[in-house]
C-alpha cells in the first residue's frame, strides 16, 4: 500500500523542510512541496506535525518488559543485582517466566513501537519471531554478544573476526572494585575493539577511557537503569569526548517504560544537551551498530513516526512528545500504527488500544497478546509494571 503523508514538516541536513512525502515500495519516495494523491493512495493529513526518522533503541532486552523494577538498591554492581533478584521459584519471575517467551518478545516490540523506535539492539538470543512480518519494529541481527564478564561464557571466540559485526556487552556496571576492574579485562582478552560496544560504562578509571578511545569502542548509555540500582550514572560529560555513545532503555526490571521516557531522564541529567541526546537516538546508534544513518531522504527506507509540533524547535520538541502523542510510525514502509484522530480507518490497521485516552490502530494484535498474558500472570502483578499500565485495550 502506498502511503502520502500530507502537511508535515521535517529536517534534513539542518533545513527544516514542509510538505508532502509519498511513501511506496517500502522506501520515501517522494518529498516535494504538493503531492497529488493517486488511486488506491492511503492519505494522511498530519498539518502541525513533525515527521522523524525511526528512532533506535541501543539496548533492550525484549522479552523482560513484562516485570516490574526488581531489586533494593543501590546495589555494588549487577552481580549484587542478579544474585538478590534471581529468584524463579517466587513471585513475580515465577509468573512472568511461565508466559511464552515470543509473547513476551513481541511484547517488548511494542514498547518500542510505542515511542518511535523502529530499530532496537537485542541484548539476548536472536529469535525466529523478529522475522515475521508482523513484528512491531526492526531487530539487529548482524551482532554478536556476551552478557558480561561475569556471566558470560567463551567471550573471546564469541567475539567476531569482522569487525563491520558489533560485539555488545555489559561492562563495568556497577561501583564496586569488580566492576572497575572490567575493562582492563575485556581488553587483556582482546575483545576492546572498534565493534565493541560496552553498555552501562560506570566504572572507569582514567586508563580506561583512554583505552576506550585508542581501541575506537563505543558505550550505551541507560541513565534510568543506573539512577536506578546504584544511584549515579555513566560519566557522560566526560565519556562523550572520549567514544561514540548510544542511548538504551534496558527493560523494565530496571529501566524506563520507553526510549521517549529514557531521553527525558538523559535531559535530566544534565550530562547531554538536547541535539546530543537526539543524535544518541539515530545517528549515533547507528554508528555504533554498523548501521546505515537514518535518513528522511527520497529513496531511502521509510522507518519513521510523525508526532505533534508541540514547540517550534525539532529537537527539543521530542522532549515533550510522550507516547500519547505519537501519531504514526511507519516501518519498512508499512503502516504500523496510527492515531484514530488522523485516521479512524480499521482497514488500515484492524486492532486497537489506548494511551492515556489516546486511541491507536494498528497491524500488532495488542488486546489478544495482553489477554494471554494476564491470564497466566494476573493483573495484580502485571499493574506494578508502568508500561503494562500505559497501554490499555
Amino acid at each position: 500500500m502506498k502511503l502520502l503523508l500530507k502537511n508535515v514538516r521535517w529536517k534534513i541536513n539542518g533545513q527544516m523542510l514542509a510538505g508532502d512525502i509519498r511513501i511506496a515500495h517500502g522506501v520515501i519516495a517522494v518529498m516535494d512541496d504538493r503531492i497529488e494523491p493517486e488511486k488506491g493512495e492511503a492519505v494522511l493529513e498530519f498539518s502541525g506535525h513533525f515527521v522523524y526518522p525511526g528512532l533506535i533503541n541501543a539496548h533492550d532486552h525484549l522479552e523482560m518488559n513484562l516485570y516490574p523494577r526488581l531489586g533494593a538498591p543501590p546495589h555494588a554492581s549487577y552481580v549484587d543485582w542478579s544474585h538478590s533478584i534471581y529468584k524463579p521459584d517466587q513471585s513475580p519471575v515465577k509468573e512472568i517466566e511461565n508466559v511464552d517467551k515470543q509473547d513476551r518478545l513481541l511484547w517488548g516490540g511494542i514498547k518500542n513501537l510505542i515511542s518511535g523506535v523502529t530499530t532496537v539492539a537485542h541484548h539476548n538470543p536472536w529469535d525466529r519471531v523478529f522475522e515475521k512480518d508482523t513484528f512491531p519494529v526492526n531487530v539487529v541481527k548482524k551482532m554478536t554478544w556476551a552478557h558480561s564478564v561475569a556471566f558470560g561464557k567463551n567471550i573471546e571466540s564469541a567475539f567476531p573476526k569482522d569487525t563491520s559485526t558489533p560485539f555488545i556487552i555489559h561492562a563495568a556496571e556497577g561501583t564496586d572494585a569488580g566492576a572497575f576492574q572490567e575493562i582492563s579485562t575485556l581488553d587483556a582478552w582482546g575483545v576492546l575493539k572498534s565493534n565493541t560496544i560496552l553498555v552501562h560504562a560506570i566504572a572507569l578509571h582514567d586508563a580506561d577511557l583512554a583505552r576506550i578511545k585508542e581501541r575506537k569502542a563505543s558505550v550505551v548509555w541507560c541513565p534510568a537503569s543506573n539512577l536506578f540500582m546504584f544511584g549515579k550514572t555513566a560519566a557522560i560529560k566526560k565519556l562523550k569526548d572520549f567514544a561514540p555513545i548510544g542511548l538504551g532503555t534496558d527493560s523494565t526490571m530496571t529501566g524506563s517504560p520507553t526510549l521517549l521516557h529514557e531521553m527525558l531522564v538523559a535531559s535530566q541529567t544534565g550530562d547531554a544537551t538536547a541535539d546530543e541526546i537526539y543524535a544518541m537516538v539515530t545517528n549515533g546508534g547507528a554508528s555504533i551498530l554498523k548501521m546505515p544513518r537514518p535518513l528522511l531522504e527520497p529513496w531511502q527506507p521509510a522507518s519513521l513516526f510523525v508526532a505533534p509540533a508541540l514547540k517550534e524547535n525539532y529537537v527539543d520538541n521530542l522532549f515533550s512528545v510522550t507516547p500519547a502523542d505519537v501519531a504514526a510510525v511507519i516501518l519498512n514502509g508499512a503502516l504500523r500504527s496510527v492515531d484514530t484522530s488522523i485516521s479512524p480507518e480499521q482497514n488500515l490497521c484492524k486492532n486497537a488500544f489506548s494511551i492515556e485516552g489516546h486511541v491507536k490502530r494498528t497491524n500488532v494484535p495488542v488486546a489478544d497478546l495482553k489477554r494471554r498474558i494476564e491470564k497466566k500472570v494476573g493483573a495484580k502483578i502485571l499493574e506494578q509494571n508502568p508500561l503494562w499500565r500505559l497501554i490499555e485495550v
